[in-house]
């Protein structure tokens, strides 16, 4: 009696895996892809990608990060090719797809954007600047010294320190001046009460 071997190395399963999910979605593409509803709510995860509207215009929406957006039907129709094959936000319950075809990235998810969503990709990128300096701004906006001073910290706290180097010229406020001053002042102090914490930054004797 022979005993057939049914030992399979990791890559194997993994190939094998992945063949027979792809001769299912070959032999019944409509079944293999669980497509999204008109009228369900998604968020993109990644800034600048282009969501086709699928109306008569022909365009398409430039989403930012964390955009909330409702699918239409159209969403839908726009998101399959030339080879009726399924892509963008028609994968929107694949995310494992939407990285297969978007080189590692998954652009959409499903659901409202979460509370407290990072609007940002990368800290220090083009988004991030913008919102820290729309987070600014409206700290400027408050009516008080003091509601000012609460602000600018809880953009410090959330976005962190200003890059050193940026595209554009911003202005800073007196109350922003005050702030950097207070909190420079207020390192120091606690520098001072280290003393060894900054001796090695001393040169020499005077």
């Amino acid at each position: 009696m022979s005993i057939e071997s049914t030992d399979e190395t990791p890559a194997q399963r993994r190939l094998r895996t992945a063949r027979e999910r792809a001769a299912e979605r070959e032999g019944n593409p409509e079944d293999a892809i669980r497509l999204p509803q008109p009228g369900e709510v998604a968020h993109a995860l990644i800034s600048g990608t282009s969501l086709y509207r699928g109306d008569l215009t022909g365009g398409a929406i430039i989403l930012q990060r964390g955009q909330q957006f409702t699918i239409t039907s159209e969403m839908i129709q726009a998101s399959r090719n030339v080879r009726g094959e399924w892509r963008g936000v028609a994968l929107l319950h694949h995310p494992d797809l939407q990285a297969y075809f978007h080189k590692g990235r998954v652009l959409y998810a499903a659901g409202p954007t979460p509370e407290g969503f990072q609007a940002w990709d990368t800290h220090g990128d083009a988004s991030w600047a913008e919102q820290r300096e729309r987070a600014r701004l409206d700290a400027h906006a408050q009516r008080t010294e003091a509601e000012r001073h609460a602000a600018l910290r809880a953009v410090h706290d959330r976005f962190g320190p200003a890059q050193p180097t940026t595209s554009f010229v911003k202005y800073v406020s007196a109350s922003e001046r005050d702030w950097e001053a207070d909190e420079r002042a207020r390192r120091a102090a606690a520098l001072a009460e280290e003393p060894h914490l900054g001796s090695s930054s001393i040169g020499g004797g005077e």
